[in-house]
């Protein structure tokens, strides 16, 4: 990582996170999720009581004491920059995708975002191990461009 969060782009670079793109992109989302709660109001602090008995005991002060509301935080916090590298290294790699020209460039890319090894890529697509490490190759070298 260069200055202010800018990522050194390189051949060696972009086949590791096209390699770890599924795990990423559903890293991020998953740190998105408790972000969504807090946001709709289903984790933001104990609820107070208006009326009833419950209305005239004392109230908790200064320490959140809501467990989830503090796990929330904690991964909010803890995540927050690793989150922030995955995204930046995902959207690097979905900024190039549209240089990848070939109909099997395309396939064996959007295969490799998805997961897929490229011993499961060769059989579903019934090339060779070395077309496909060929592939994969040019499909680097559109991508760099």
């Amino acid at each position: 990582m260069g200055k202010q969060g800018q990522i050194k782009v390189t051949k060696e670079n972009l086949l590791q996170w096209i390699k770890n793109y599924h795990w990423m992109v559903a890293t991020i989302e998953e740190a998105r999720k408790p972000v969504a709660k807090v946001d709709n109001n289903s984790y933001i602090g104990a609820k107070t009581a208006m009326y009833g008995i419950e209305a005239t005991l004392p109230k908790a002060s200064g320490v959140e004491s809501n467990p989830v509301f503090i796990e929330v935080q904690r991964r909010l916090y803890i995540n927050n920059k690793r989150i922030q590298e995955y995204e930046r290294k995902v959207a690097e790699v979905q900024k190039r995708i549209s240089f990848v020209e070939g109909d099997r460039e395309v396939e064996v890319l959007h295969r490799l975002l998805d997961g897929d090894s490229m011993r499961a890529i060769g059989k579903h697509m019934s090339l060779s191990s070395t077309t496909i490490f060929r592939v994969r190759n040019n499909i680097l070298s559109q991508m760099m461009k």
